[in-house]
């Protein structure tokens, strides 16, 4: 969680009476988050508040140190003190705790890799335009970094999936469902599991399909989306956090060949976060702005807004494409399409 300023300490930054110290220590926040995780100091909290020097001595850590970080977490907002015990916030139980659905302790070597690797180069992608690496040829490389990359995706969509699948209009009979990188299927057993009579089959490179949730009617086929034959007669075809990867011509040519996939009447639902999109602060719309800045070093890709990727869809020959924007799920947006009848 971010610092969040009082009005005295924010006109203190907009005068420049401090240094600009604030992305600094969000850095910091970073390490100490990933620290308490690692340390096991959310699981120890699962049971009750205590203090730093019960945490200490049954996790064998350094009395005054563990204190230490304890307050640091405590002013990022991941726990609360009283009377020198701390316990859990709701979004430490929910997200750093292993015995939550969404817990990101698994996600914490991606953190790593992505922030402390991976951005330190960032000065040398604006200069030429060039991604350091591509993430998803990195993760097919590396089977810990992919686990620990589809653990962390996979952790954020359980908690849109419900939300997400409630607002993808499937067709009335639809028999066979498509979806398109889907990696940890999360968001395709939801619909799975709302629509019985629907099959899906998730195409995903090998390593990300291991970690992929199972369900009996739902068929894993590992290969490049990009490259393999993606077969036809599909009702459905999910898209999501797949287009910020690709360039302008990948996007072009996949479009036209899932428009060739799709049976008439078919629904294609993009899931992406949209560069246009109204945000509700300077938070959120900075944290899109990052993103972007993330998708473009790590791999060369890039946001683009709704109405451009609406403009896309058209061009494929989708039909009636619109905006969705699910209000339990605000990290992922829908552009939603039919193929023509």
């Amino acid at each position: 969680m971010p610092l969040f300023s009082n009005p005295l300490e924010a006109a203190a930054h907009r005068l420049s009476i401090l240094p600009p110290m604030l992305d600094y220590f969000g850095v910091m926040g970073l390490h100490a988050l990933i620290a308490g995780m690692r340390l096991g100091l959310f699981d120890a909290l699962r049971g009750g508040p205590a203090s730093a020097a019960d945490l200490a001595g049954s996790l064998g850590l350094d009395r005054h140190a563990t204190d230490v970080l304890l307050r640091g977490l405590t002013g990022l907002g991941y726990l609360r003190a009283r009377g020198g015990r701390y316990r859990l916030t709701r979004t430490a139980r929910i997200w750093l705790t292993t015995g939550s659905p969404a817990c990101l302790a698994e996600g914490l070597y991606f953190w790593e890799r992505t922030a402390c690797v991976i951005w330190p180069q960032l000065e040398s992608t604006v200069r030429d335009g060039s991604p350091i690496t591509s993430l998803y040829a990195l993760t097919e490389s590396e089977p810990e970094l992919s686990r620990s990359f589809q653990a962390w995706t996979a952790a954020v969509a359980g908690r849109q999936a419900p939300a997400t699948a409630s607002a993808i209009p499937v067709p009335a009979g639809a028999r066979r469902m498509l979806d398109v990188g889907g990696g940890h299927a999360r968001y395709s057993v939801e619909l799975l599991r709302r629509h019985p009579d629907l099959r899906g089959t998730v195409i995903d490179l090998p390593q990300a399909l291991e970690s992929a949730a199972a369900h009996p009617r739902l068929t894993l086929r590992a290969g490049s989306f990009l490259d393999e034959d993606l077969g036809g007669g599909y009702d459905v075809v999910l898209l999501f956090n797949v287009m910020h990867c690709l360039d302008d011509q990948e996007v072009a040519t996949l479009l036209g060949r899932l428009a060739k996939a799709v049976n008439p009447g078919g629904t294609i639902a993009i899931g992406d976060q949209f560069g246009d999109s109204v945000m509700p602060g300077r938070a959120s719309r900075t944290l899109v702005d990052l993103l972007h800045l993330n998708y473009l070093v790590a791999g060369g890709g890039r946001l683009r807004g709704y109405k451009e990727v609406a403009r896309l869809l058209k061009a494929a020959g989708f039909t009636r494409p619109r905006h969705r924007r699910p209000l339990r799920s605000p990290a992922t947006e829908l552009a939603i399409a039919r193929a023509p009848r």
